[in-house]
C-alpha cells in the first residue's frame, strides 16, 4: 500500500524528533490503552490516578497533560451525565498529580460545561415541549375523526408516535435543532478552546 504525503512527511520527521517528542509517541499508545479501560469502567478514577503517578513519578510529566487534553475530546453537548462525571472525575484526579496544579480554576471551569450543557438540554426540551402540545392537538383531532370513519374496521392510530414523527419532520423543529446545535456548539468550543490552553500553560 503507498503511503499519502502526509504520512511519508510525518515518517520523514521522525528523525528529527527530540527526544521528549519520542517519549511521547511512545507512551501515546500506552495512554489510549489507559484511558479506554477507564472509560469502559475497569478502571476507577483512583486507579487512573494510580497509573500515571507511576508515569509522573518515573520523570513522565507530559503525560498528565496529554490524558486531560484526551479526556477533554470525550465532552459533547449530548453525552449522558455519567459520562461527563467520567470525564471530569479523571481530568481532576490528574490535575492533583501537578506540581503546580490549578485544581479550583479548572473545576470552575468543568462547572461552567456542565452548565452549558443543561442549558443545552433545557433549551431543547423546553422547546419540543412546547411544539408538542400543539401538535398533540392537532394529532388527536384527526386521530379521533380517522376512530370515528374506521370505527367498523378497529383501526388504532398511535398518537404519540405521530406525533414525534410529526415534530421532527417539521421544518420549524429542524430550524431550531441547527439554530441551537450551531449556538452551543460554538459556546462549548470555546469553553473547550479556553481549557485546553490553560492545561497547556
Amino acid at each position: 500500500m503507498e503511503l499519502s504525503p502526509l504520512a511519508r512527511e510525518k515518517l520523514a520527521r521522525i528523525g528529527e524528533l527530540t527526544e521528549e517528542e519520542k517519549s511521547r509517541l511512545k507512551y501515546s499508545e500506552q495512554l489510549t490503552s489507559l484511558l479506554a479501560e477507564y472509560f469502559t469502567n475497569e478502571f476507577s478514577p483512583d486507579d487512573l490516578w494510580k497509573e500515571l503517578k507511576e508515569h509522573k513519578d518515573a520523570g513522565r510529566v507530559f503525560i498528565l497533560i496529554d490524558a486531560q487534553l484526551k479526556l477533554l475530546e470525550a465532552i459533547s453537548l449530548s453525552g449522558s451525565e455519567a459520562d461527563f462525571d467520567k470525564v471530569r472525575r479523571g481530568i481532576l484526579a490528574i490535575e492533583t498529580l501537578k506540581d503546580e496544579g490549578n485544581y479550583t480554576t479548572l473545576e470552575q471551569d468543568l462547572n461552567g460545561i456542565d452548565t452549558l450543557r443543561r442549558q443545552y438540554r433545557d433549551e431543547r426540551d423546553r422547546t419540543y415541549r412546547s411544539m408538542q402540545e400543539k401538535v398533540e392537538r392537532q394529532v388527536s383531532l384527526a386521530a379521533e375523526q380517522v376512530a370515528r370513519q374506521a370505527a367498523t374496521r378497529g383501526t388504532v392510530v398511535d398518537v404519540q408516535g405521530s406525533v414525534e414523527a410529526t415534530i421532527k419532520a417539521s421544518p420549524e423543529w429542524k430550524a431550531f435543532v441547527s439554530r441551537h446545535e450551531n449556538t452551543y456548539g460554538q459556546k462549548l468550543k470555546e469553553y473547550l478552546t479556553g481549557l485546553k490552553e490553560r492545561l497547556k500553560a
